[in-house]
C-alpha cells in the first residue's frame, strides 16, 4: 500500500487534489445525473417521434378510385430523403444513448456526440423542409408550372404526410433543446 503523502498544511493528497495547489477550493468537473437525466429523457423522445415519423411517411399511400392511380410516399424523392434522414437520426440517437451509458463521463464523448448531434439535426432540418416543399405543392398547386392541387384527390395520403412531417418538425425541435443543454454542459466544464 502506498503511503500518503502531506501537503505543507497536513492535507492529504486527495484533499489537495480537491482544493487544488493554491489552497482554494476548485470546481470538479463532473457529469452529474441531474444534468444527463434530461438529455436522456430528450433523446428517447428524439427515438419516439423519428421512428414514428419514419413509419407514417414509409407508409403512406392511397389509391384513387376516380383516378384509378396509387399515390405513394416513395414515389417522391424528397418523402424517400424524408424517410431515409429520419431512419437516420433514430438509429444515432439510439447509438448515442447506448454511447452516454457506456462512457457517461467523458468529455470528448460529449463533445463528439454534440458535433454528431449538429448533424443529425442538419438532416433533420433539410428532409423536413424537402418534404413540407412537396407536401405545400401537392395543397396548393403551382399554376405557373401548371401543376394542379392533388390533395383534394388524395386527401388521407396528404394527412398522414402531414402528420409525419410535424412529428419530425417536434423531434427538431427537441434536437435544438439537446443542442442548448449539451452546449452549456460543456461550457460549465471549460469555465471551471
Amino acid at each position: 500500500m502506498a503511503p500518503i503523502h502531506s501537503g505543507a498544511n497536513g492535507a492529504s493528497a486527495v484533499e489537495m487534489s480537491a482544493t487544488g495547489y493554491g489552497g482554494g477550493p476548485t470546481r470538479v468537473a463532473t457529469s452529474s445525473n441531474h444534468s444527463r437525466l434530461p438529455k436522456l429523457i430528450i433523446r428517447l423522445l428524439v427515438i419516439a417521434l423519428t421512428f414514428i415519423a419514419t413509419i407514417v411517411m414509409g407508409v403512406a399511400k392511397q389509391t384513387s378510385r376516380e383516378y384509378q392511380a396509387t399515390v405513394k410516399s416513395s414515389q417522391s424523392s424528397s418523402f424517400v430523403y424524408f424517410v431515409v434522414a429520419n431512419a437516420f437520426v433514430c438509429v444515432y440517437s439510439a447509438m448515442a444513448v447506448g454511447f452516454s451509458f457506456i462512457n457517461s463521463s467523458s468529455s470528448s464523448l460529449e463533445l463528439i456526440l454534440s458535433i454528431a448531434d449538429v448533424l443529425a439535426l442538419g438532416f433533420l432540418f433539410t428532409s423536413n423542409a424537402a418534404a413540407m416543399a412537396v407536401d405545400v405543392l401537392a395543397r396548393k398547386g403551382n399554376e405557373d408550372f401548371g401543376w394542379g392541387k392533388f390533395c383534394n384527390i388524395a386527401d388521407k395520403f396528404c394527412g398522414e404526410v402531414t402528420a409525419a412531417i410535424v412529428l419530425s418538425s417536434l423531434a427538431t425541435v427537441a434536437y435544438v433543446l439537446l443542442l442548448v443543454l449539451s452546449i452549456v454542459s460543456i461550457h460549465k466544464r471549460s469555465v471551471y
